[in-house]
C-alpha cells in the first residue's frame, strides 16, 4: 500500500472513532425557586437546553431569606425568585457579591380578604397581613396606599416601613408575618397582601384580588435571574438566559398564569 493511501486510511479511521464517540457529560444548573409555581414556567427552558446538554435541576427554598445565602456559599449555580428592590436590599445587608444576569418578569402583589369586597369596608380595628421582610413590606405598603388604605410620608421610595405611615383611613393593626405564610392569615384578617407566587400556589386567581397592584416606573418589583458576580459572563448562564427570554416562557404567562406574570425583558 502506498503511503498517501495509509494517510488517508489513518485518517479515515480517526474521523469514524470521533463520530462513534459518545456524547460530552450532561452540565447540571442547580438553580433556586421558591415555589412549584416556577418549576411550570422553567418547563419549556428545560425541555430546550436538554437538546444542547444543559440540565435544569431545580432546588426549592420555603422562604426568601434563603436562596441568596445559598447562591453566595455555592450550594446553588443561579436562583430566579426575588426582585431588583430584594436583590439590593440583601446586598447591602449581607455584602453578597450577586448579580442579575436577566429579568424575567413582573408578578403581582395584590390585596385579598375573605371578609370584605372592597378597601372601603375597612373598619376599627380590622388587621391587614403583610410580609415581613424589608422590601415586600415596602411593597405592601405602596400597595396598600395606592388602594387608598393609608398615607406614607413623601420620598421614602421602594422600601417604606411601618413607621413611614403618616395615616390611616381607619384605626388599623398590621400583622407582619413571613411572605409565604400571608396567606395563611387571610381567616384572622381583614386584608392580606399576597405575593403572586403564593396566590398561585395556594389556588388563587387574580380576579379574586379586592385590589390589583398599579404598574411601576422603575425596576424596583421585576424579577430576575442571578448568578454570583464571578460568574455572570458565564456562556452557559448567558444561554440559560437567552431561553428563558422566549416565546413559549410567554406562552407559558399567558395561559396558565393569566393575570399575574408580565414578561419584563420586551
Amino acid at each position: 500500500m502506498k503511503l498517501s493511501a495509509i494517510a488517508a486510511s489513518v485518517v479515515l479511521s480517526l474521523s469514524l472513532a470521533f463520530s462513534a464517540s459518545p456524547a460530552s457529560a450532561e452540565q447540571v444548573v442547580k438553580i433556586g425557586l421558591t415555589g412549584a409555581i416556577y418549576e411550570d414556567i422553567w418547563a419549556p427552558v428545560a425541555r430546550e437546553l436538554s437538546r444542547e446538554g444543559i440540565k435544569l435541576e431545580y432546588v426549592q427554598f420555603s422562604n426568601f431569606s434563603l436562596p441568596n445565602q445559598a447562591l453566595a456559599n455555592g450550594e446553588i449555580d443561579l436562583n430566579a425568585f426575588q426582585h431588583h428592590a430584594f436583590l439590593r436590599n440583601e446586598i447591602k445587608n449581607n455584602g453578597y457579591e450577586i448579580t442579575s444576569i436577566g429579568d424575567t418578569f413582573i408578578v403581582a402583589m395584590n390585596l385579598y380578604s375573605d371578609k370584605i369586597s372592597s378597601v372601603d369596608e375597612l373598619k376599627d380595628g380590622d388587621k391587614v397581613a403583610v410580609p415581613n421582610d424589608v422590601t415586600n413590606e415596602g411593597r405592601a405598603l405602596k400597595l396598600l396606599e395606592a388602594a387608598g388604605v393609608l398615607k406614607l410620608k413623601e420620598g421614602v421610595g421602594a422600601a417604606p416601613e411601618l413607621s413611614d405611615i403618616v395615616s390611616t383611613r381607619v384605626k388599623l393593626e398590621f400583622v407582619e408575618i413571613d411572605a409565604n405564610l400571608v396567606v395563611s392569615t387571610l381567616p384572622d384578617v381583614a386584608l392580606a397582601a399576597i405575593n403572586g407566587n403564593y396566590a398561585l400556589d395556594s389556588g388563587f386567581k387574580a380576579s379574586q384580588a379586592i385590589f390589583k397592584e398599579p404598574r411601576y416606573d422603575d425596576d424596583s418589583y421585576t424579577c430576575l435571574i442571578a448568578s454570583r458576580t464571578a460568574d455572570a459572563q458565564n456562556p452557559v448562564f448567558k444561554r440559560i438566559v437567552e431561553a428563558y427570554h422566549s416565546q413559549a416562557v410567554i406562552d407559558v404567562f399567558n395561559t396558565t398564569f393569566a393575570g399575574f406574570f408580565v414578561p419584563a425583558w420586551n
